[in-house]
């Protein structure tokens, strides 16, 4: 088995590195078939659109996916935990790509499309960066959704716990996917850099929230 893992993990790098080697051709074609573009045409270097950015994620971490398929799966015998990683993974870009219409460009603040928050005209900032929402919803389901699902491969733990942990999870996984809704209530603009900082404490208060919800779950089964 240890042979076969190497195998598994070799083989995932070089896929890795032939694509990035050939990155250009393959937008080329991801372009043609979903009639979208994934690189700005006016930028002198290599710069996503938000769109391309989403779906760029989800071909890479799809191969990220399948090659963690036998150390996961197969080597640990944990297949719950697999499952796990394609939520921690893909499931992210996955949302992101259908809400299009909240990660794309135009949520860039830019003198042709500015922010009018209060009396103040914002000009700039990252608007909903996939990328950063990407780690937000990553380090959310890393502290819950995965081991939720891997609990529930473990007969002397209750399937209870793993269920209610994957439930939070992705229910806090999808909040954070929802910015322009989460923008009605918050005190900034979430498309500003100071509204990606508070995203980042949000995340952060996230993780220990259930970080300390798997504590006492694990302690007072009957609690879940």
């Amino acid at each position: 088995m240890g042979l076969l893992f190497m195998g598994f993990v070799i083989s995932g790098f070089v896929l890795g590195t032939i694509l990035m080697c050939y990155e250009d051709r393959l937008i080329d074609k991801m372009e043609l078939i979903l009639g979208i573009k994934i690189l700005r045409i006016d930028s002198k270097v290599k710069d996503y659109t938000y769109e391309g950015l989403s779906w760029l994620l989800l071909v890479y971490m799809s191969i990220l996916a399948i090659f963690l398929f036998y150390p996961v799966a197969i080597d640990y015998n944990n297949f719950p935990g697999y499952i796990g990683c394609l939520f921690l993974l893909i499931y992210p870009q996955i949302v992101m790509i259908i809400r299009n219409g909240t990660f794309n460009d135009n949520s860039i603040p830019s003198e042709e499309n500015p922010l009018y928050v209060g009396s103040d005209v914002v000009m700039d900032g990252p608007g909903y960066y996939p990328f950063y929402y990407w780690l937000f919803s990553l380090a959310i389901g890393g502290a819950s959704t995965i081991w939720g699902f891997s609990m529930l491969n473990f007969p002397n733990i209750p399937v209870s716990e793993g269920f209610f942990l994957v439930l939070v999870g992705l229910i806090f996984q999808t909040l954070v996917l929802f910015p322009d809704v989460i923008n009605w209530v918050s005190p900034v603009d979430l498309r500003t850099t100071k509204g990606v900082q508070l995203m980042s404490g949000v995340t952060v208060t996230l993780v220990l929230i259930l970080i300390i919800l798997r504590a006492i779950s694990s302690m007072v089964p009957s609690v879940v």
